[in-house]
């Protein structure tokens, strides 16, 4: 089966001058991915932030506590191999389960007809799967002119994953091609003052990287509870048939499977406020750089409480 991803970008290379992709590009700039999700519901206590690389000290300079991550990488053929010999193992993997494991996560896919969406995409994959974190959407929702207004659903983010609830990943990935007010907020950042760089024309190229988040999966403990212990770490790329397991989200900052005494998402935050961030820049290594060791076109940014906030 063709890559995904790679069939988007062909489609996008083909586009005549006058086709239109319906969907701007985000930036990979903190701000512009900040200003969308305030604008849909992000608690304006959390933000976007730069990771400015993967040893140590430089982790330990993102603020606290993570929430999920979100990587931008070059779409070269070595990645594309590699993306190939994970669709298999993906495949083979499903063949053997007796049933699909219960993680509570909000997946869709991503389709031609969004264009340069994937920004985008990961921006609502990390979000809607980080209401743990902030405990749910914010019903004050910023405008397109730095004002707070109220919103009257709780965030349309969070309004569109419960109305889809239920939905298949194909059928949210539709759904969210029809969501009016979703689509206004991401035109708006990515065409925002905070933008650094000329916003590429609807009718624009593809731009040869490619977006994907990386999230805390929470096992499913029954009536809409969902517990620290077992925690794994997924990548959500729309591009792909199924969120990619990563193994175990660590509470110690060693990567090791949550201890018994992690019985919530707090315990395992309060062992570890960056397990999510550790976790995420080991599978970032492992599966995107060392597959390009000489290419250096990667950028991260994380889901945090803002700085100023933390103590609040």
């Amino acid at each position: 089966e063709e890559d995904k991803l790679r069939s988007i970008n062909d489609e996008l290379r083909r586009q005549s001058d006058n086709e239109s992709s319906p969907w701007l590009p985000l930036e990979s700039n903190p701000q512009v991915f900040t200003e969308f999700g305030h604008s849909v519901g992000l608690p304006q206590n959390w933000g976007w932030h730069d990771v400015y690389g993967l040893d140590e000290g430089l982790l330990a300079m993102v603020p606290q506590p993570c929430a999920a991550v979100i990587l931008l990488f070059p779409c070269t053929p070595n990645q594309y191999q590699a993306r190939r010999r994970q669709s298999e193992a993906l495949l083979q993997r499903k063949k053997a389960a007796a049933a699909p494991a219960k993680n509570g996560v909000f997946f869709l896919r991503q389709h031609a007809e969004f264009g340069n969406a994937c920004g985008t995409i990961a921006s609502v994959h990390a979000i809607s799967n980080s209401f743990w974190a902030f405990g749910g959407m914010s019903d004050e929702i910023g405008g397109g002119d730095g004002r707070i207004v109220k919103s009257c659903d709780g965030g349309s983010l969070a309004a569109f994953c419960e109305a889809h609830r239920r939905s298949s990943p194909d059928d949210r990935g539709r759904a969210l091609l029809r969501a009016p007010q979703l689509k206004f907020a991401s035109d708006a950042a990515a065409s925002g003052e905070a933008a650094q760089t000329a916003c590429p024309s609807r009718e624009g190229p593809d731009l040869d990287h490619h977006f994907c988040a990386f999230v805390l999966g929470l096992p499913d403990c029954g009536d809409g509870a969902r517990g620290g212990e077992g925690a794994r770490l997924l990548e959500l790329d729309g591009t792909k048939a199924a969120p990619v397991d990563h193994g175990p989200v660590g509470g110690d900052g060693q990567g090791g499977e949550v201890g018994a005494g992690a019985q919530s998402v707090e315990g395992l935050l309060e062992r570890n406020p960056h397990a999510v961030l550790d976790a995420a820049a080991k599978a970032v290594r492992e599966h995107y750089m060392q597959v390009d060791p000489e290419n250096i076109e990667f950028s991260l940014m994380a889901l945090c409480r803002n700085p100023s906030d933390c103590d609040a």
